[in-house]
Parts: structure tokens; C-alpha cells; sequence
């Protein structure tokens, strides 16, 4: 027996089509969420605080590995024109 057979045994809806698992996907991410915010051990505000600085972290990071890249780029097409 495969995961998957033991999973639709063990749930009592059987899957037609990709689609029926989005209602429940949707409530358990709800209830996900809602729990997460009841026993997170910081207040909102600080919560949003660390949210906008670790996004501002991912930006700057982004932006160094564009910047990287470009460089790589720019390097890769001067050897290339060279050989040419």
C-alpha cells in the first residue's frame, strides 16, 4: 500500500479532482493562522515590525545577488566579445 492509498482510506471523502481539496486546504490554513496568533508570544505591532525588517532583509539580499549577477553578466560578455 502507497501513501496515497493509506491517506484516501484514512479520509472519508475520496479526491475527484484537485479542486475538492482546496475548500479544506483553505480552513486549515485558517485555523492555522488562527492559532499562531493566539499563542504568539509577541503583540502584533512587534510582529509586524519583524515581518517589515525580515522582508527589508530579503530586499537588500535580492538586490546584492542582482547586482552580482550583473557583474557576472557584464564579465561574461566582455570574455565573449574578446574571443570574437
Amino acid at each position: 500500500m502507497n501513501i496515497t492509498d493509506w491517506f484516501e482510506d484514512l479520509v472519508p471523502i475520496k479526491r475527484k479532482t484537485s479542486a475538492d481539496w482546496v475548500l479544506p486546504a483553505l480552513v486549515g490554513l485558517g485555523v492555522g493562522v488562527g492559532i499562531g496568533v493566539l499563542i504568539a508570544p509577541e503583540t502584533g505591532e512587534e510582529t509586524r515590525l519583524r515581518l517589515r525588517e525580515g522582508a527589508q532583509r530579503v530586499r537588500d539580499k535580492a538586490g546584492e545577488l542582482a547586482d552580482r549577477a550583473k557583474g557576472q553578466i557584464g564579465q561574461i560578455a566582455a570574455t565573449a566579445e574578446q574571443r570574437s
